[in-house]
């Protein structure tokens, strides 16, 4: 039985990857700096601690066979941009130290779309300039040269780059205020109306195309976008949810000059659940190309992005 180490075990995605592979039948090692819930589980060990301690990394990756580096912090999350940095730029250093100290031959690294920045043609691929237009986007193309050094010393590295993840679960600020007015019947915000399409991707997918990528990437470097199929509109995906939880559908156009002023202010105050260049992304189509990692990992999404918000939004009335 293998042994997976899987970072930020205890956030969104961490913790549909573990279940993921415990049911896959792998032994899996938590770290995260937050407890986990249901770590009581067998062939799971929990070891609490901060990615940004180099000593803790190695000694928690000490008998792994290899590791999945899903910790990260968005600014949603992690107001302190220094905090920020030392967790996705000095963690993914101290995982990939650990990789080679501990002779680890296997990693996979959950990166972002957000390595391409906002301008981007529709469809995007892999081998489009990476251009991030915020910190989140900066760290991850830092990680993803570290990646692709380790992959280059003989490694098998997996580069995974979703863009929004959907599913039960959800914890992002804004889709939880959409949920939360399509729950109680208010009108749902949509900036410039919503007639763009958004592409996302279910967290059982992306869990899916990280145990596919433990078994197929075993050398070499694999860089793949993960993401949806069949992408509709971000009005259709909430018409849709009006339509799920039976509710009259309210939906609140706001054009787009007067939505990146109250971005903007609500930003400068801290309070904003949506980040300005997320808005920027919202305004146009960011759709991308997931051709490679169907080819290289025989993986296929099996959420559309309708039924992924649906699921959320079920898990969230059931919660919350």
């Amino acid at each position: 039985m293998k042994t997976i180490v899987v970072t930020g075990c205890s956030g969104y995605l961490g913790q549909h990857v573990v279940q993921k592979l415990l049911h896959e039948n792998y032994a899996v090692i938590g770290i995260d700096i937050k407890d986990l819930p249901g770590k009581g589980q067998s062939n799971i060990s929990f070891v609490q601690g901060d990615i940004v301690d180099k000593d803790f990394v190695v000694k928690a990756c000490s008998n792994a066979d290899a590791v999945v580096h899903c910790a990260a912090a968005l600014a949603q999350f992690v107001r302190d941009t220094d905090r920020m940095y030392a967790i996705n730029v000095i963690g993914t250093k101290n995982i990939i130290e650990a990789c080679e100290e501990c002779n680890i031959r296997q990693l996979v690294f959950i990166s972002s779309v957000e390595v391409y920045g906002i301008d981007v043609p529709v469809p995007c691929s892999e081998d489009v300039p990476l251009r991030p237009v915020c910190p989140y986007g900066e760290h991850k193309v830092e990680g993803e040269q570290m990646c692709i050094q380790l992959a280059e010393k003989g490694h098998g590295v997996a580069i995974l780059r979703p863009p929004t993840i959907n599913g039960p679960g959800q914890n992002e600020p804004f889709l939880v205020e959409q949920m939360k007015a399509v729950k109680e019947g208010k009108p749902v915000i949509l900036p410039g109306g919503g007639k763009t399409r958004l592409q996302m991707v279910d967290v059982r997918d992306v869990a899916q195309a990280i145990v596919l990528s433990l078994q197929k990437i075993t050398n070499g470097l694999l860089i793949a976008n993960i993401a949806s199929d069949n992408v509709p509109t971000i009005r259709e995906m909430v018409k849709a949810l009006f339509n799920h939880a039976g509710k009259k559908e309210k939906i609140l156009s706001v054009p787009a000059p007067i939505a990146r002023a109250i971005v903007k202010t609500l930003s400068l105050l801290g309070v904003s659940p949506l980040e300005p260049q997320h808005l920027e992304i919202a305004l146009r189509d960011y759709v991308f190309d997931n051709s490679r990692a169907k080819k290289a990992l025989s993986w296929h999404p099996v959420k559309n992005d309708i039924e992924s918000a649906i699921d959320a939004y079920e898990w969230f009335i059931q919660n919350i």
